[in-house]
């Protein structure tokens, strides 16, 4: 938001400089960036280089012109200082009275800057879909923690979000399943093909139907990591209502299926694919392909604007073949966007965690959780971009110190919140309703905290644009660690009332932000973490 105020002024002002150099030119795109140094501001801005090669000038000329146009029409309510550094840069330093006026809108609601997207859309966001076969591993993990906090910042920028979880329970999976179980009841060896972990015989000492036993388990395994679904989508039903046969027939009408070998096919190769894929099998059978296709047609039918699928990396080659099929069912009015998650590799210290004993195999995000908590497994999974992997130390998870960043960012909230115990048991004087002034108050670690805090508005918008978490993440990290260094550089509770009111002021605009952010990571807001006296 901030940055979208900064390139309407600078916006503004090279209007004007066109009109003495070519008002027909179609201005490029300005973009505003965080400064790469305090020393030079607060914000940045590179038009002046790009158009260096249009005009053939100088982008240091360049910039000049337009810093001089601002300060004409500036009435210092957006700008302390604006310079020009060579080659070309535009160095904005914000001004008190912006920084006031912004703290002010912080404290003054709980929900700062809340629904600030210009265009909201109809948003699906399908995530995590593991098979009813098994119970969910710690990369099932990674995409709930993602998805979940993903679908928070959309709505919590304005967009209207479902959150879908797509249960695959036909097919052979389910046959293996079946047959594994049955194998364990009568205990015989179970198939070659079949699945053998421990989980099997404890499912087979259940009564009812295996693959809803463990889809249940799955369900309340994702309750308690604060990931809600709105919706939990059946195959099967899918196969049932022959919802299939129908996509098929709408892709047929668009001209896009044709009959080869006795199968039907998809001609994927329009669209760029390399080859065309089978949707029905000579059998008779249809393909996962077909069943995928059927099922974003359900999406299409129920009015979203735009479709996010989180995907394991092994569904590389499966994004334009799905893409293509949206494509056409929704006549180009629906767009999908995928997310492939890598892996997670767990360690202790140097060593990585050898295999789950309930599943043989991978390591269940049950296990992870019941070692290190919700929290910390929620944050540590959602603190890199879903498409590289991610190596996971469980004994740093572990840590109630500094080290641990979990910590470090519950621990900034809990200083807060310990900041008004004493202040209530000092009996001190503070009126929150009091105007907030930073010049009050002025060093460098209360300008940079300030400053940090009106980050946020930037930062929701950013991962909402780009659809990912861990900005989110990182930010939440610097804005506790600028609190923290705050807390360090600064009495608090000073003896003195002005200087104590308005450092409270900032503690107090510090806390409602973590509290978004920890809402959005989906963290608790502790109060208490045996924080010492201040």
């Amino acid at each position: 938001m901030i940055k979208e105020q900064l390139a309407l002024i600078v916006e503004a002002a090279l209007n004007k400089y066109l009109e003495g150099n070519d008002a027909n030119l179609e201005i490029p795109n300005i973009e505003i960036e965080y400064a790469s140094d305090y020393k030079f501001g607060d914000y940045a801005c590179t038009i002046a280089m790009r158009l260096s090669k249009i005009f053939k000038k100088n982008p240091y000329e360049i910039a000049c012109s337009i810093v001089e146009i601002i300060n004409q029409s500036n009435d210092k309510s957006y700008f302390e200082k604006l310079e020009v550094a060579k080659p070309g840069f535009i160095n904005m330093t914000l001004s008190t009275t912006f920084i006031n006026d912004n703290i002010k809108e912080v404290l003054s609601s709980k929900e700062y800057k809340k629904n600030s997207v210009k265009n909201p859309q109809k948003i699906q966001v399908e995530y995590v879909s593991a098979n009813p076969t098994g119970p969910l591993h710690i990369g099932h993990g990674r995409w709930a923690a993602i998805g979940d906090s993903l679908s928070r910042i959309l709505s919590y920028v304005g967009h209207d979000v479902q959150r879908e979880f797509y249960v695959n329970d036909a097919g052979v999976q389910i046959e293996r399943l079946n047959a594994s179980i049955l194998a364990a009841k009568n205990n015989i060896p179970i198939p070659e093909d079949g699945y053998h972990g421990e989980y099997i015989k404890e499912v087979a000492q259940m009564d009812g139907v295996p693959k809803d036993i463990l889809l249940d388990e799955q369900k309340e395994l994702l309750k308690r990591f604060n990931c809600e679904f709105d919706n939990f989508a059946s195959e099967a039903e899918i196969r049932e209502h022959d919802g299939i046969k129908t996509a098929i027939e709408l892709l047929d009408s668009h001209g896009y299926i044709y009959e080869k070998d006795n199968a039907l096919w998809f001609k994927t190769t329009d669209f760029g694919d390399d080859k065309d894929r089978v949707l029905k099998k000579t059998d008779g059978s249809y393909t996962y392909f077909a069943s995928d296709i059927a099922y974003h047609k359900t999406k299409i039918d129920r009015g979203f604007d735009f479709l996010i699928n989180m995907l394991g990396a092994d569904h590389h080659g499966y994004m334009l073949r799905i893409s293509s099929a949206v494509k056409v069912l929704s006549d180009d009015k629906v767009k999908l966007h995928v997310i492939l998650g890598q892996l997670v590799r767990l360690f202790r210290g140097k060593d990585p965690v050898k295999m789950s004993k309930r599943t043989g195999d991978m390591i269940t995000l049950e296990e992870v959780i019941d070692e290190i908590g919700v929290d910390s497994t929620r944050y540590f999974l959602s603190m890199r971009s879903a498409n590289t992997p991610l190596d996971f130390d469980l004994e740093i998870a572990k840590k109630h110190d500094n080290d641990n960043p979990v910590y470090y960012v519950q621990y900034a909230y809990a200083r807060i919140c310990n900041i008004f115990l004493k202040l209530k048991e000092k009996g001190m004087n503070f009126d929150e309703n009091t105007n907030f002034d930073i010049s009050l108050i002025n060093d460098e670690c209360t300008d940079k905290l300030a400053k940090m805090i009106l980050r946020f508005s930037d930062e929701c918008l950013l991962c909402a644009s780009i659809y990912e978490v861990h900005p989110m993440v990182a930010y939440t990290y610097e804005l506790a660690a600028s609190f923290h260094r705050f807390y360090y550089n600064n009495i608090v509770l000073d003896d003195d009332e002005k200087v104590r009111t308005q450092r409270l002021l900032l503690s107090l605009a510090t806390q409602n932000i973590l509290g978004i952010c920890f809402d959005i990571i989906g963290i608790t807001k502790l109060q208490n973490m045996w924080v010492t006296t201040e």
